[in-house]
């Protein structure tokens, strides 16, 4: 069952092909990151933040330039009434997994 709290955190919305993507691309950038230490590299939080945007130019991946179009109060509020909605579906087509649970003895009980 999807909560309130759910969708607003955009992970919880990519497909598995995607979620195995962002894992490689957070493993990568950590497997560098942690050379660079071991190496006794010093880097500032400017350092970091240039040094993603090559990660990421290097891997073919845009860079967000600005802001965005978008705030996020306003996805926050957008994602918040969509889900109002999607809410009233989902709780007329909710079946939990204690009545999944009976309605399948139900049928063994039956055979």
């Amino acid at each position: 069952k999807i909560l309130k709290s759910d969708v607003t955190v955009a992970k919880n919305y990519l497909n598995e092909e995607h979620l195995k993507e962002l894992q490689r691309l957070v493993t990568a950038y950590l497997d560098l990151a942690e050379n660079r230490a071991e190496r006794g590299i010093v880097m500032n939080m400017k350092d970091w933040a240039t040094f993603l945007d090559k990660f990421l130019a290097l891997s073919d991946y845009p860079i967000l330039t600005d802001k965005g179009k978008v705030s996020a109060l306003e996805a926050k509020l957008k994602a918040e009434s969509e889900y109002d909605k999607f809410r009233v579906l989902q709780d007329r087509d909710y079946i939990s997994d204690f009545d999944r649970h009976i309605n399948q003895l139900q049928i063994n009980v039956k055979k």
